[in-house]
C-alpha cells in the first residue's frame, strides 16, 4: 500500500496545470537466525551464534519518491532511500558512520541507498545522485535470492566479486551503486533498452590534507594528497531484454584507480591503482508452473581474467507457498586459488499481498581449497526465519 501527497501547481508561462506527486512506500524485513561456522566466519566472532536480525530476503528500505508532469511528455522524478535499523536502536542501518564506545556497535548513516533526481521523457531517462549500476540489475536479473540470504552477494563469504561493499566501505559499495554519478537510459525498443552510468575519476596530485600523514617525518616527504577528494573513476554499460516471460541483461563494469593515494572509503577495488572490469550476464525465464534463473561473470584486472563465476537457481510457487534453491561458485584462477560456493534453500508463505513469513538456509565456503586456515575454510551455515511486509 502506497500513501500518496497529490499537489497541483500552476505554470505561470503557459496558465497550465502541472501534477506533482509524492510518494511514501517500503519494506521491513526482521527475524531470529542462527550462524554456525568456523572460527572468524562472520568476521568478528567465532563460532555458533544465534541471534535477531534483518534482511534475511530483502533489504529493509524507507522510500520517498516523486513524479511531476512537466507537459510534453516530461516528468521530473525524484527518490531517496532511508535504511533503518531494526534492531540496534542506533536509528540507521548501513555503514560505519561511526561508533559507540569501543567500536563495538556501529552506527550506520542511513543514506547508503539509492538516490536520484532526474528527467525523462521521450528521448529516454537521465538521473544524478547515489545511484543503483546495471551490473547490479544483471546480478538480480539470474538471482533467486537477490543480494539476501542464499545468494553469495556480499562480504561475506561472496561468490560475486571480492570488491563487494563492506561497512567499512558505503560511499561506493561497488559493483552496486556509487556516489556521484551521473545515467542516461535510452527508451525501450522491441524489447531493448541500453543504460550508461559514469563517475568522474579524481586524480590529484596537489596540495591537500592528508590525515594519515600528521608527522612531521611524513610531511617532510613531500606535499601531501588530497586523499580525501580523491576517488576511481567508474562506468557501467548495460543492456536489458525483456519479451513475454524472458528477462536478461548483460553489463560491463569498469573502476579505474588513479595513480595518487585514495581514502578507503573512495576506493571500491581496494587496489592502489589500477583497472577492475567486472563482466556479468543475467537471465530469468517463468514457465508457468515454475521460474528459472541463471548467470555468470568474469572479473579482470588489466588484461587477465583472474575470476569467473556462475549462479542457477529456480522458484516453485504452489498456492500460498512459494519454494526457492540456488547454488553458485566462483573460480579464482590467480595463484591465492581463493575458489568459493554457495547453495542457498528458501521458503515463502503469504499471509496477505503485502505481508510473507520466510524461512533461509544458506551453506557457504569462503575458500574450497585452503583446508589449514580455520578462518576461511569449512562451511559456514546460515538459518534464519522472519516476516517481510511491505507497504
Amino acid at each position: 500500500m502506497k500513501k500518496t501527497l497529490v499537489a497541483l501547481a500552476v505554470l505561470a508561462s503557459t496558465g497550465a496545470f502541472a501534477q506533482s506527486s509524492v510518494t511514501l512506500s517500503g519494506l521491513f524485513d526482521i527475524g531470529y537466525g542462527s550462524v554456525n561456522g568456523p572460527a572468524n566466519a562472520l568476521g568478528v566472532q567465532t563460532g555458533d551464534i544465534s541471534r535477531v536480525a534483518q534482511n534475511g530476503s530483502a533489504t529493509s528500505a524507507i522510500l520517498f519518491g516523486g513524479v511531476e508532469d512537466l507537459g510534453g511528455g516530461m516528468k521530473a522524478l525524484f527518490r531517496y532511500e532511508i535504511n533503518p535499523d531494526l534492531v540496534g536502536g542506533s536509528g540507521f542501518s548501513g555503514g560505519a558512520g561511526a561508533t559507540s564506545g569501543a567500536g563495538a556497535i556501529a552506527i550506520g548513516n542511513g543514506a547508503n541507498g539509492y538516490h536520484f533526481v532526474g528527467v525523462e521523457g521521450g528521448f529516454g531517462k537521465v538521473l544524478f545522485g547515489r545511484l543503483n549500476t546495471g551490473s547490479l540489475s544483471a546480478w538480480g536479473a539470474g538471482s533467486t535470492f537477490g543480494t539476501a540470504l542464499g545468494s553469495g552477494y556480499g562480504s561475506n563469504g561472496n561468490i560475486y566479486t571480492r570488491y563487494s561493499s563492506s561497512t567499512g566501505n558505503f560511499n561506493n559499495t561497488a559493483p552496486t551503486r556509487f556516489n556521484g554519478a551521473v545515467e542516461y537510459t535510452t527508451p525501450v525498443v522491441g524489447g531493448l533498452s541500453a543504460r550508461l552510468l559514469f563517475v568522474p575519476q579524481v586524480n590529484d596530485a596537489g596540495l591537500g590534507t592528508d590525515t594519515a600523514c600528521a608527522s612531521s617525518a611524513c610531511a617532510a616527504a613531500g606535499p601531501a594528497t588530497s586523499i580525501g577528494s580523491n576517488r576511481a573513476g567508474v562506468s557501467d554499460i548495460s543492456v536489458a531484454y525483456s519479451a513475454g516471460n524472458f528477462n536478461a541483461v548483460a553489463a560491463r563494469q569498469t573502476v579505474k584507480v588513479g595513480t595518487n593515494a585514495m581514502s578507503t572509503l573512495v576506493n571500491p577495488t581496494g587496489a592502489a591503482t589500477g583497472t577492475n572490469e567486472l563482466t556479468t550476464v543475467g537471465a530469468n525465464y517463468n514457465l508457468g508452473f515454475a521460474t528459472v534463473r541463471g548467470g555468470f561473470w568474469t572479473e579482470t584486472v588489466g588484461t587477465t581474467v583472474d575470476t569467473a563465476g556462475y549462479q542457477l537457481g529456480a522458484s516453485y510457487p504452489m498456492g500460498a507457498i512459494t519454494l526457492h534453491a540456488s547454488i553458485a561458485r566462483s573460480d579464482d584462477k590467480t595463484t591465492a586459488n581463493v575458489d568459493k560456493k554457495i547453495m542457498g534453500l528458501g521458503a515463502d508463505y503469504a499471509l496477505s499481498k503485502r505481508s510473507n513469513v520466510y524461512g533461509r538456509y544458506e551453506n557457504r565456503d569462503a575458500n574450497t581449497n585452503n583446508a589449514t586456515d580455520s578462518s576461511t575454510h569449512g562451511s559456514t551455515k546460515v538459518m534464519h526465519v522472519g516476516v517481510r511486509h511491505t507497504f
